[in-house]
């Protein structure tokens, strides 16, 4: 792998790096940047394309991180780095990925097993919910996370870093027409598709069956899932609560779901 020694805070290869609170120009060469150990190598033994490696000189004196051959990386003073992230840095190591193609639903269901969960986020805008529910996701093994319009960035720093990098092995969906994908989830992929609301009237959870093949759809942190979006889902679950409580933390709700249909399966 190349070596690269930096010298200059001006030298334009760091620009991925640069001002790390401000990412939306990295966003738009379709680039992200994956901070600390852990992290980065969950992305370096990913099938995502590793554009370039930023590493103090500190941290390459005492790892042992294998970087992909194709990767160029660079080397700083530990204080630079600092400087070139615009934060206290402490982690030492840093990697800017290449966003892969959006997977089509097609793609991602049709190579699935039999027994096939998928969860669906609509308008899920805070990054430690969407974080919390990828990580959430994967370690439960659904097939794909669709994302509707209106979701928070799966690549932004706080997502990958809540969800520790996830987004690098589960697949995910981008859905521009919502009704149409659960249409599609329904009718093609035979999914029963539950709307997950906070309404007494619904189906309690602890009563539901679990479908082989299902989706699960989950709406906005503080409005939930609209009227229009529920009615094109199958059936409305809720969980069970105490009269005090009206609503769980929308990620909440995603592990309290999955682990009802996925963690103890039938048989």
């Amino acid at each position: 792998m190349p070596r690269v020694p930096i010298d200059s805070m001006n030298d334009q290869r760091l620009e991925p790096y640069r001002n790390l609170k401000f990412t939306s120009h990295v966003r738009r060469q379709r680039l992200f940047v994956a901070e600390g150990d852990k992290l980065v190598r969950r992305l370096l033994v990913s099938a995502v394309r590793v554009h370039s490696v930023l590493v103090g000189e500190d941290f390459l004196a005492a790892g042992d991180l294998e970087i992909p051959l194709e990767a160029t990386t660079f080397v700083a003073p530990d204080a630079m780095l600092r400087e070139i992230v615009g934060f206290k840095f402490h982690r030492g190591i840093l990697a800017c990925g290449v966003r892969p193609a959006g997977l089509s639903l097609a793609k991602v269901i049709g190579a699935a097993d039999q027994s096939t969960a998928v969860v669906v986020c609509v308008d899920i805008q805070d990054p430690t919910n969407l974080g919390t529910i990828l990580r959430t996701a994967e370690a439960f093994g659904v097939a794909a996370v669709v994302l509707a319009d209106g979701c928070a960035d799966p690549f932004s720093r706080r997502v990958l870093r809540v969800s520790m990098g996830s987004p690098f092995q589960l697949p995910l969906v981008h859905s521009t027409n919502l009704a149409a994908d659960l249409a599609v989830l329904r009718d093609r992929w035979r999914m029963t598709v539950f709307a997950a609301v906070a309404d007494p009237a619904a189906e309690p959870l602890d009563r539901t069956e679990r479908p082989d093949r299902f989706a699960i759809v989950l709406g906005n942190e503080s409005r939930g899932l609209s009227t229009e979006c529920a009615q094109l889902c199958d059936r409305q679950v809720t969980i069970p609560m105490t009269s005090q409580a009206d609503s769980l933390n929308v990620a909440v709700a995603n592990g309290i779901l999955l682990h009802h249909f996925l963690g103890v399966r039938r048989g």
